[in-house]
């Protein structure tokens, strides 16, 4: 493992400089005394000794970054372990030198951590050695070459060497991050342990391979570099889980962590803000939902840049984003920083053709003394922002009577269940098309909710809060019911097309969702496949014997369902194997960067593959042109809906628009 130049020190902070710079001046003693004491028994080397060094080069060239650490890992040392039990420690400390200091020049990497990573390694190879040579270990250089006996020797030496680097690395992460450095030692111990496990167990077996079949070993490449590739997909799978695809920030989970270290180390104060953007709903509306992605980014970007290196900027949901101030010197200095923020967001921003002033409001919760458990002090300044917006004010901070008086929360609970009941809440409807023959083949209900007070509130807000609050089940009924009435309404105009309600985790496992959509059927007269049920993989996530016992239900009664949102989740693909549905709804982030990001078009090329193995049909959604609609059948989607074919509409304007489509083809 080797430390990337990622996070940089904290300036004015002399330990985790003088940390660097001791383990930098020892590894070059030990340096110095490996060549001196081994003289000329280094060479003549043969032509295995230079293949396995070109090996472990390139290694070194492709490291793996494990997201939220500073520590690389690479799969060159399999190799290295290979050279130091056929040759020995001064070949191995050697070779590992010259590989990394060629591969960290290519890479450009700073020259302090050049010379970390150097030292580094060279003290965990001599360790390895010197406790392998200590306990009697003679290898493949010996006469009598690799013995059974030389197992235990083996293991032990690759203990050793896992135990120094990562004692060594975990350690100037820790410094460097300002975490404990206890915590940071033992943190993913499991998942290193196994890594380097199978990556040392791999070095007889390449050290045998070398030693007597020469021609085998770059075939040896093959199997190591897939666990190299695993290694990297499993990073950035746990990167997906703790980031926001979109806008690359840590998540609201990840915030929550970081506020929980920084809550524990008790050092200094510390801040949580919560930015809302003010009226962005309006932005997706009107110009779509890849201009307001746009401003998104933007926005994003412009926090990164308005806080110091070691604060966390993070998207906590939707258009609301969090900034986690560490370290403050006093809780005051927490109000210039926000309004600073809020100064560098309300500048203008340029998105398709236009200009476009986009404002926060923020609300602000200080620790200790507003909390001292990570999730209140987000709670909190969450509270303080909805109250900052309905005083319209640009900031304000958490203060005791917030607890006492109605939360924006509350309100929100309050006047939806009041919707729900008086039948306010609406739907709009946006097509589904069949890719081959431009036919309709059904069509999306989403809710929408426009409050007499509140004013308009999206459903990335209400939904969720009906979710914690116990409304999921009346809201899903209510828009069955509409759903079913406009389905019904359409057939009789002669546009018999079936209709897609979504529903939550909690409404799915209820026994009773299927009877209540075979009330709907039968009291409008509809035939069975008139209603559709799409769920978002992140539904899938919880009890998955439930989901899948909810899914079968649903099945026998001969409603098709789909996994809404797919690709950012973490399903197991075995699991989804075993899901009785019928489609995969390829998410939008994929679709719009699919003409400009090659790792778009790669995930949805596999997403495509993936469901045609497993029998299901493929939904893109989002596509916001003809070229992308293209570019999709010519992958091998099934169907398509977005701005491309239709924006999000009422019952009658559907109907209308019903009416008059006509396909392309």
């Amino acid at each position: 493992m080797a430390v990337s130049p990622r996070l940089a020190p904290v300036p004015g902070v002399l330990q985790p400089t003088l940390y660097l710079r001791l383990v930098t001046a020892a590894g070059a003693a030990v340096l110095v005394v490996v060549l001196i004491t081994s003289g000329s028994d280094i060479g003549p080397l043969d032509v295995e000794f230079w293949m396995l060094a070109a090996l472990v080069l390139l290694g070194e060239l492709f490291p793996i970054q494990v997201h939220g650490q500073v520590g690389v890992d690479t799969f060159s040392t399999p190799f290295a372990f290979a050279i130091l039990l056929l040759y020995g420690v001064p070949e191995v400390v050697v070779v590992q030198v010259g590989a990394t200091l060629v591969a960290e020049v290519i890479l450009r990497r700073p020259f302090d951590r050049i010379a970390f990573n150097v030292a580094q390694l060279v003290l965990s190879w001599a360790a390895a050695g010197a406790v392998f040579e200590a306990l009697g270990g003679t290898g493949l250089g010996s006469a009598e070459g690799l013995q059974a006996s030389d197992l235990p020797a083996i293991a032990v030496c690759a203990l050793v060497f896992f135990l120094v680097n990562s004692t060594i690395v975990r350690t100037a992460e820790a410094l460097l991050q300002k975490t404990r450095i206890v915590d940071h030692l033992l943190g993913d111990l499991l998942f290193r342990s196994w890594s380097n496990a199978t990556l040392f167990a791999l070095g007889p077996p390449v050290a045998v391979i070398a030693d007597n079949w020469l021609y085998l070993v770059p075939v040896l490449v093959l199997p190591i570099a897939a666990v190299h590739l695993a290694a990297k997909q499993a990073s950035e799978m746990e990167h997906l889980a703790l980031h926001d695809r979109l806008t690359g920030l840590p998540n609201r989970t990840l915030l929550l962590q970081r506020t929980e270290q920084a809550l524990e180390q008790g050092e200094h104060e510390i801040a949580l803000l919560i930015f809302g953007l003010d009226r962005f709903q309006d932005i997706n509306e009107t110009l779509g939902r890849v201009q307001g992605d746009g401003v998104l980014v933007e926005i994003a970007s412009r926090l990164r840049r308005s806080v110091r290196t070691t604060d966390t900027v993070a998207r906590v949901e939707g258009d609301r984003f969090g900034v986690l101030l560490s370290s403050l010197p006093r809780a005051a200095d927490a109000a210039a920083t926000a309004e600073k923020i809020v100064e560098q967001l309300s500048r203008q921003i340029d998105v398709a053709g236009a200009t476009l002033s986009v404002d926060a409001t923020v609300g602000v919760a200080c620790g200790p003394q507003h909390g001292r458990i990570a999730e209140q002090l987000l709670q909190r300044a969450e509270a303080a922002m909805y109250r900052a917006k309905r005083a319209q004010s640009r900031l304000e901070f958490f203060s005791p009577e917030l607890e006492e008086e109605a939360p924006r929360r509350l309100v929100l609970v309050t006047a939806l269940k009041r919707a729900i009941d008086d039948r306010s809440i609406g739907l709009h409807y946006q097509p589904k098309i069949e890719l081959a023959r431009r036919r309709v083949v059904g069509v999306e209900a989403l809710a929408r909710w426009t409050d007499p007070v509140l004013g308009q509130v999206g459903p990335s807000t209400f939904v969720p809060l009906a979710e914690r609050t116990g409304l999921a089940e009346p809201l899903t009924s209510l828009a069955l019911e509409i759903a079913a009435a406009d389905c019904r309404r359409w057939q009789e105009q002669g546009c018999a097309v079936p209709v897609a309600v979504n529903v939550s985790a909690r409404v799915l496992v209820d026994p009773r969702l299927p009877e209540l959509v075979e009330d709907q059927r039968r009291a409008f007269g509809l035939s069975d496949d008139a209603i559709e049920i799409e769920i978002t993989e992140s539904t899938l996530m919880g009890d998955h014997v439930k989901a899948r016992e909810a899914l079968s239900r649903l099945r026998a009664i001969g409603i098709r369902t789909s996994i809404d949102d797919f690709g950012t989740g973490y399903s197991s693909l075995s699991y989804l194997r075993e899901l009785p549905v019928h489609a995969l709804k390829i998410d939008r982030s994929f679709i719009t960067g699919l003409l400009d990001e090659p790792d778009s078009e790669a995930i949805v090329r596999s997403i495509i593959e993936l469901a045609r193995n497993l029998g299901l049909e493929t939904v893109a959604e989002g596509a916001e042109d003809e070229r992308v609609c293209e570019r999709l059948m010519s992958l091998g989607c099934d169907y398509v809906q977005g701005f491309a074919i239709a924006r999000p509409m009422s019952g009658d304007a559907m109907l209308r628009w019903l009416r008059a489509y006509a396909p392309s083809t």
